[in-house]
Parts: C-alpha cells; sequence; structure tokens
C-alpha cells in the first residue's frame, strides 16, 4: 500500500484553513489544520507530517520561527503561504528553509501541484528531534559550488567569491536546492518577479546574461546554470547550501 501523503495547514484565517482542508482531503492527502505555531508544535508530535503549509503572520509565534525550526529535519517540505509578496519577504522565507512561497490568493490546484512536487524531491529520511539544531555539513566541499544563505556569496569550486545581489541569490537559491532538476521559467519569473510582472521572460533573461557576465569577470570557470530546452533551467553542478 502507497503511503498517503501527509499535510498540515497552519493558518490562523479558519475560514481559509477549511477550505483549504476540505480541497486537499478530497485530492487524497491526509491533512489536519491549527491555527497557531504553539497548536502546531503540540499536535506535530502526535501526527507528523510530510509538508506544511504555513502562513507567516500568526498569533504569537510567526511562521518564519516554526520554518526554521523546521530545517533541523530535512524529511519535512515547508510550503509559505502568505499574503506578503516582496522580494524581501520571499528571501526571509528562504532563509527560513521554505522550499516554496506562494502568495495569497492562490488557486488552490496550484497548492496541490506545489505539494506534490516538494514530495516528489529526494529527502533525507533519518529523521531529527524537531527542536534539535542542524549540525554542521560534513560534506567535503573540494570540487563543489557553495551557496552561502546569510551573506549572499556564491563560491566556485576553487574558493573564488562573488557577492550577489538579492535577485541573483534568489535565482541560484531557487536552482541550487533542487540538485541539479531544471526549474521552469514560470516558476523562475513568480520567485523573481512575482505572478502578475509584465515581460518577465526578458526580465529574466536579462538577469541571467548580467550573472553569467559577472561570474565569467570573476571566476576561472563558466557557471553551470545551463538552458533544459522548453523547459526552463538547471544549476548542473555539485552545490551546497550554506
Amino acid at each position: 500500500m502507497s503511503h498517503q501523503p501527509r499535510i498540515a495547514i497552519v493558518e490562523d484565517d479558519l475560514d481559509l484553513m477549511q477550505s483549504t482542508q476540505e480541497f486537499l482531503a478530497s485530492s487524497g492527502y491526509r491533512i489536519w489544520g491549527v491555527p497557531s505555531a504553539e497548536a502546531f508544535f503540540r499536535r506535530f508530535t502526535a501526527e507528523p507530517v510530510d509538508v506544511v503549509v504555513l502562513d507567516i503572520g500568526l498569533p504569537g509565534e510567526d511562521g518564519l520561527s516554526v520554518a526554521t525550526l523546521l530545517k533541523a529535519n530535512p524529511r519535512i517540505a515547508v510550503i509559505i503561504l502568505s499574503a506578503r509578496d516582496s522580494l524581501n519577504d520571499r528571501l526571509a522565507g528562504m532563509r527560513a528553509g521554505a522550499d516554496r512561497y506562494l502568495v495569497k490568493p492562490v488557486n488552490l490546484m496550484e497548492l496541490a501541484a506545489n505539494i506534490d512536487a516538494v514530495l516528489k524531491r529526494p529527502r533525507q529520511t533519518h529523521v531529527k528531534p524537531l527542536l534539535e539544531l542542524p549540525h554542521q555539513a560534513t560534506e567535503p566541499s573540494a570540487g563543489r559550488w557553495r551557496l552561502d544563505i546569510q551573506d549572499w556569496l556564491l563560491t566556485a569550486p576553487n574558493g573564488e567569491a562573488l557577492k550577489l545581489t538579492s535577485r541573483e541569490f534568489v535565482l541560484l537559491h531557487t536552482l541550487i536546492k533542487v540538485q541539479g532538476q531544471a526549474v521552469p521559467k514560470k516558476d523562475l519569473i513568480e520567485e523573481l518577479f512575482g505572478a502578475r510582472v509584465l515581460n518577465g521572460g526578458g526580465r529574466l533573461n536579462v538577469l541571467l546574461a548580467r550573472l553569467r557576465k559577472k561570474a565569467a569577470d570573476n571566476f576561472a570557470q563558466a557557471l553551470p546554470i545551463k538552458t533544459a530546452y522548453m523547459v526552463g533551467y538547471a544549476f548542473t553542478a555539485p552545490a551546497t547550501l550554506t
């Protein structure tokens, strides 16, 4: 018997929480919802989940704090669902460890598609205690690119480092975290510029061209971002988020 995905909704808008629960339950997920971070941690102890759909503006402890704690358990995917749509808010969500950042109002079919996408990603099977702080990576960094999520630095395998702008960081973070998979252009445009941006494809092309030139001017090797024909872009070299 296949594993039925388990989802938690953390949302203080009770109407939205209920409608989301009903839709996802009808789509075949096992799901429960709570209106606060404190209620989430109490219930999670008894009923662990695979994906947490998380609002930021919660009463008491906010959603970013929840995402940061969940980052210690790489088995759990986090999708932030928030009305805050600025680039700074998206960056804060990424730093906290979110896999996806969706802006309200969101079509529930789109939410379900994002849940399916994060569930397909390979994840570590070792489960750490929820409140345990993540250990420093022990994997050798030789031969790997590194993206520093605190200082927005991209470091090449030879140790050369490049300071990134906010959008360059978002682009690289989105590509590297999926470990060589191609990211559709539409997803990149929404992450970088928002869903309602005009000429998003052109702006993405300009950003990529500038980043490639900037990297060529600073590194002794080309930036390993490849075009996946009719799909999008992929970061094809071994890379680590630090």
